[in-house]
């Protein structure tokens, strides 16, 4: 019967192990993931290009940063259905959004609001004003 438990028990750990190494192993590359950022602006905000490095370093850290807190979420144990998620990726994103607006101008930022990430900003920014996680 012993043996019974401690061989379950194994199983149990190894399929928890596995789930999390598969959900950290689905994430994109940060870097790869800020430079298509950084172009995706580039084209439909005409970013010149200062500001495409600046965006893209920004990208880059907040990214890398951004993976590093997922990760020690599912490692942590962290239900994928937890609004933890949602609230990490909230807190990025507001994140990004303050410091894009400080790097592009107005016309700039006003297109940035009408295209999905300003879409994306104003279903954010009211899930975190209404505390919604």
């Amino acid at each position: 019967m012993h043996k019974f438990i401690f061989a379950l028990a194994l199983f149990a750990a190894m399929t928890a192990s596995l789930n999390a190494a598969a959900q950290t192993q689905d994430l994109p590359d940060p870097l790869e993931m800020a430079a298509k950022m950084a172009d995706q602006l580039e084209k439909d905000l005409d970013l010149d290009v200062a500001q495409v490095f600046k965006i893209d370093t920004l990208f880059q850290h907040v990214y890398t940063d951004y993976y590093a807190e997922l990760e020690k979420l599912v490692k942590s144990g962290v239900s994928s259905s937890s609004g933890q998620y949602l609230r990490v990726s909230d807190k990025w994103g507001a994140y990004i959004d303050a410091r894009i607006e400080e790097i592009v101008d107005e016309e700039q930022w006003a297109k940035y609001l009408k295209s999905d990430a300003g879409k994306g900003k104003k279903k954010r920014d009211k899930r975190i004003a209404e505390d919604k996680y």
